[in-house]
């Protein structure tokens, strides 16, 4: 009777089934096996994250750049306070380990950068996008407003889907300055140079590409993955693929623009571009996020380093 008493018991524990109402749990060890998962998350400051898990957690280890700081803490939403504040544009990496109370463990890294509350209107004034040796793929930003560059990001493309990205030093700037990017050369000559009232300052993104040829976007964000400060997006419309953009990477990009409000229009032609023939935005700083707000130069007619001037090509 003992043995049948023990079959039946048995039987109850193995034939049972999870709560319908919660997670799923191990019917035989009855353990949670499901490891905390972050909700939410911001950086709130230089020197401050918060950070919201699923379920109550303790942040068991907490990395900033690979250095351990902190102390345990107990909780589901956490506001972490770092070793030192970060400096205006730095970038660094914060790693986090959180374990719930059945002992699941997760960790999660989270790339970010020292915030920059001084960042300058800005726009992207001229492009050459199908360089060669003698005239190079170059990106030229035009300051619009006094501010500081730190973190300040441009990319061949949207936040996640692009080539390369480069970020902008701590650099002080006023209205009227220009910033030149070299994509995948070196710079020329001195980095800084002033001018007749501006500064143009000149940088080499080290691409080991270069820019999108003809069908592409170029972006240039307030940090690696901030706000839109401005953006452009280029086709020769040839293409039936993706939408005419050419390529996925373009279509994500102007996707991104359209749904943020920063672009309104088709892409601005590239058809006429050629190594000597790029495009230019309408001098004066002229800006509606729309193609109507540039031309393509006529032949070795840029202006990199300057102010734009209307010289038209003409077919």
């Amino acid at each position: 009777m003992k043995a049948l008493y023990l079959f039946f018991a048995a039987s109850l524990l193995l034939s049972s089934c999870p709560d319908r109402g919660g997670r799923i749990y191990d019917s035989f060890q009855g353990k949670d096996r499901t490891p905390p998962k972050v909700i939410d998350y911001e950086l709130l400051s230089s020197e401050k994250f918060r950070i919201a898990y699923d379920e109550e957690v303790a942040l068991i280890d907490m990395e900033l750049n690979g250095r351990t700081f902190g102390s345990l803490l107990e909780g589901s939403v956490f506001t972490i306070g770092f070793p030192a504040p970060l400096e205006r544009g730095e970038s660094a990496v914060l790693s986090i380990t959180a374990e719930d109370l059945a002992g699941n463990t997760s960790r999660s890294s989270f790339p970010i950068t020292g915030p920059n509350d001084e960042i300058p209107r800005s726009l992207i004034n001229e492009i050459s996008i199908k360089g060669t040796a003698a005239s190079p793929d170059r990106i030229e930003i035009l300051i619009t407003e006094d501010g500081n560059t730190a973190g300040m990001t441009i990319k061949d493309g949207d936040r996640s889907n692009y080539s390369h990205s480069f970020s902008l030093p701590d650099l002080e700037v006023r209205n009227g300055d220009i910033i030149l990017i070299y994509w995948d050369t070196d710079i020329k000559g001195s980095g800084i140079q002033e001018e007749d009232g501006y500064f143009v300052y000149s940088f080499a993104a080290e691409s080991e590409t270069t820019l999108s040829g003809t069908n592409g976007a170029i972006v240039l964000l307030s940090d690696p993955e901030g706000e839109i400060i401005d953006g452009i997006i280029y086709t020769t419309g040839e293409s039936e693929l993706c939408n005419e953009y050419g390529n996925t990477k373009t279509e994500d990009a102007a996707f991104m623009l359209i749904q943020e409000g920063e672009w309104t229009s088709e892409p601005i032609s590239s058809v006429d571009v050629t190594a000597s023939r790029v495009i230019a935005r309408y001098p004066g700083g002229i800006d509606s996020n729309a193609a109507d707000d540039f031309f393509i130069t006529a032949a070795r007619a840029s202006t990199f380093g300057a102010p734009n001037e209307f010289i038209p090509y003409e077919e």
